[in-house]
């Protein structure tokens, strides 16, 4: 048979928007567009995707050695280096930073839906796909309810209990 077999990976569609996220991991990659960074989180935003996994993609100015959590080599003006100092606090110059440092932190992050290819030419519906466009910043325990992703309110049926 001629059929060719489609891997969909894991990506999903997520609603645009702010949500919270934990740190799962980063690898690096040598793709025909360059060094890259994929940092992976989980969603802890209570929903509908609450415990998806979501990637994030930067660019690199090189790779020391290619895998999971290897290490990378950031110019000072990338967006990396910018949304890894908002989100760990730095207030001063560092000569090292890693993604592996959002590890046990709570983070805002912003994600947008992928709708063209590296070529900027559209994608068909069914090859959309949700990124983490930006790290916002940490949040904190008095923050986990007031997210994009509120409850609504009745989700649970009205049971009557009978002993």
């Amino acid at each position: 048979m001629d059929d060719i077999e489609i891997d969909w990976g894991n990506y999903i569609i997520i609603p645009e928007g702010k949500y919270q996220v934990m740190y799962v991991s980063h690898e690096t990659t040598n793709g025909s567009f360059g060094a890259k960074v994929k940092i992976t989180f989980t969603i802890t935003s209570y929903g509908e995707f609450f415990g998806k996994h979501i990637d994030a993609w930067y660019n690199l100015k090189e790779i020391k050695k290619v895998g999971k959590g290897k290490a990378i080599s950031l110019s000072r003006h990338s967006k990396l280096t910018g949304e890894l100092f908002n989100a760990l606090g730095y207030k001063e110059r560092v000569s090292r930073l890693s993604p592996q440092a959002l590890k046990g932190k709570l983070l805002w992050v912003n994600v947008r839906t992928v709708i063209k290819n590296s070529r900027q030419k559209s994608l068909h519906e069914l090859q959309k796909y949700s990124v983490v466009d930006s790290i916002i910043g940490q949040s904190d325990a008095s923050e986990l309810t007031s997210n994009s992703l509120e409850p609504k309110a009745n989700l649970l049926p009205n049971v009557e209990l009978q002993l």
